[in-house]
């Protein structure tokens, strides 16, 4: 079984993505071996972040076998407004999401310095909801960035949150996942990203495999790719069982 956390439905604005519905990438994960993905609305990140969760919401009731649903969640307070209101977490967690998301480098706001975010991050710890937090959203130099001193920041201020790193590749990207992997147990860092020779077996290597989860960036990316790179790293098997399964199973808490 392959179990996903990373991957997305709706439609992509910065290059052609053909399967975007959620019936063409529950058949697109399919075709590609992967079992079941959690998924969040492209919608959220690009459009309005409450519609994204509903597609969502509706994707995992089509699909309860296949789909997790990830709220993404970003600031209530728009340009010309103050924020009203607050986040409905029982709500969330009545519809059945899993986890949290959150794409401040497209959300314009910043992490570090929004009282919010800590708001969202302390009902995640309660809920044991683990936060997907990336420093890009797919591989691309062209896609805006989260500075890295702001995920150490994050992380540092919720240490006892369950994080998930995500959208990371290059060498001094992946030495702050491996400091912050050795210094929390809750801190896990997803593939979709991780291009280098032989990024895979360095990873298991300084941090074993509890805390690397498997992530496609799928559809955005192509998911076969991320599945044979797991396959065919020099690992024990042991070890690709539990990027590739056992290590989401346990945090999405799957049956």
């Amino acid at each position: 079984m392959i179990v996903d956390v990373n991957a997305f439905i709706g439609k992509w604005p910065y290059w052609p993505v053909p399967l975007t519905g959620a019936s063409e990438v529950a058949d697109r994960l399919r075709g590609w071996k992967i079992d079941r993905a959690a998924i969040c609305s492209t919608r959220s990140v690009f459009v309005h972040w409450e519609d994204g969760n509903c597609e969502v919401e509706r994707a995992v009731a089509d699909y309860p076998r296949q789909f997790v649903g990830f709220a993404c969640l970003g600031t209530r307070e728009l340009s010309h407004t103050l924020s009203a209101g607050d986040y409905d977490f029982d709500a969330y967690e009545r519809r059945g999401f899993a986890g949290i998301r959150l794409y401040p480098q497209h959300h314009s706001y910043h992490p570090v310095y929004c009282g919010f975010v800590d708001r969202i991050l302390e009902e995640a710890e309660l809920r044991r909801w683990p936060v997907l937090l990336p420093l890009r959203i797919a591989m691309n130099w062209g896609l805006p960035m989260l500075d890295l001193p702001v995920i150490e920041a994050l992380v540092e201020r919720h240490p006892r949150a369950t994080w998930i790193l995500a959208g990371i590749n290059y060498l001094h990207e992946l030495q702050l996942a491996v400091h912050l992997m050795r210094r929390y147990r809750g801190v896990h860092l997803e593939t979709s990203c991780v291009m280098g020779f032989e990024g895979i077996v360095k990873l298991v290597q300084q941090c074993g495999s509890d805390q690397i989860l498997f992530g496609s960036g799928a559809p955005v990316q192509h998911g076969a790719a991320g599945v044979e790179k797991i396959l065919h790293a020099k690992i024990a098997d042991a070890a690709r069982e539990a990027i590739l399964c056992r290590d989401a199973s346990r945090l999405l808490k799957l049956t």
